[in-house]
C-alpha cells in the first residue's frame, strides 16, 4: 500500500496515471490501489487494456462470461481487453487489492492463464512505489517482466503442484487433511487445484487420499495392528467408517483381510 511521508493513514484509494511511452512488448498505463468497502461492486465494464488486481487481504468476485471466481489475499484476477467484467468486494470480508494496467504484444500470453492465479507477493507494492521515483515507466515495465517469468514460470511447472499434494498427502495422511488448506499453502485457488490434480492424475485429491489410506492400512493390519489402531494410524476417528471405506476399496472387511492375507 501506498503510505503518506509523515506516517498518517493512507488513502482509501490511490491510482497514478503514467506517461504512456508506447512499448512495443509491455507498456504500463496506470497503478493504483484501493480499500473496498463491503460489497463494493465495479462495472460490468469493457476495457481496451489488460487490467490486474493482486487482492492484499480479504477477498471478492469476479464475474465475466457467465462465471464467478473467488479471489483471496495471495491471489490475482485478470482482466483481458474487451472482455465485459463486474467485480465485487466480500460483504464480511471485504478485498483491499492493488492493481496494474498496460498494453502491449505479450499481454496476449496471459489469455493462457486462469482468471485467478497466485502471484508474486510483494511486487505490485514495488510498482506503486516506483510511482515515486525518476523513469518510473521504465522501472515498472522492467517489473512487469518480472512479473511475466514468474506467472509463466508456473505455468511449466503446474506439475510440480500436483507433486506438492501427493507429497503432502504422503506425509500427512494420518491428519485430518483439507483440499482448502493445502491450496491455501500453496497460494492456489482450490477449484484451480483440484482442476488440475484431476487433469494430471485422474483422481481427485480426496480420492487419492483414500487410496494412500488405504495403501498404508494394509501394511499397519499386516504389521499385526488391529483395526481399530489401524484406523487412528491412518487418519480415520471412527473404526467403523475406516472399515466401511477399507470394504469399498477391497471388497473385504479390514478384520477379514487381516485374518486372511495379512498373515
Amino acid at each position: 500500500m501506498k503510505r503518506t511521508k509523515n506516517g498518517q493513514e493512507p488513502k482509501r484509494a490511490y491510482n497514478a496515471v503514467l506517461i504512456n511511452r508506447n512499448f512495443s512488448d509491455l507498456n504500463p498505463l496506470f497503478v493504483g490501489y484501493e480499500i473496498c468497502r463491503a460489497g463494493k461492486s465495479f462495472g460490468p465494464f469493457v476495457r481496451s487494456y489488460t487490467l490486474i488486481h493482486y487482492v492484499v487481504q480479504g477477498e471478492g468476485y469476479i464475474y465475466k462470461n457467465g462465471n464467478r471466481y473467488h479471489a483471496r489475499a495471495g491471489e490475482a484476477f485478470l482482466i483481458h481487453p474487451d472482455e465485459l467484467v463486474t467485480y465485487q468486494a466480500d460483504m464480511e470480508n471485504p478485498w483491499h487489492y492493488q492493481w496494474v494496467s498496460f498494453t502491449g504484444r505479450l499481454a496476449e500470453r496471459l489469455r493462457e492463464l486462469p482468471t485467478v492465479v497466485g502471484f508474486p507477493h510483494g511486487l505490485l507494492q514495488e510498482m506503486l512505489d516506483a510511482t515515486e521515483k525518476d523513469m518510473a515507466e521504465y522501472r515498472i515495465t522492467a517489473l512487469l517482466f518480472e512479473m511475466f517469468a514468474d506467472l509463466f514460470e508456473g505455468k511449466k511447472a503446474r506439475h510440480h503442484y500436483v507433486r506438492q499434494v501427493q507429497d503432502h498427502i504422503r506425509a500427512l495422511y494420518m491428519q485430518p487433511v483439507r483440499v482448502e488448506a493445502i491450496a491455501e499453502q500453496m497460494n492456489l485457488d482450490r477449484r484451480y487445484l483440484s482442476r488440475l490434480f484431476k487433469e494430471k492424475t485422474g483422481k481427485t485429491v480426496q480420492e487419492y487420499l483414500i487410496s494412500v489410506r488405504m495403501e498404508a492400512a494394509q501394511k499397519r493390519l499386516a504389521e499385526g495392528f488391529s483395526v481399530e489402531e489401524t484406523a487412528q494410524l491412518c487418519g480415520y476417528e471412527d473404526s467403523s467408517n475406516f472399515s466401511k471405506m477399507f470394504k469399498k476399496q477391497f471388497g473385504i472387511s479390514p478384520l477379514y483381510w487381516k485374518q486372511t492375507k495379512g498373515e
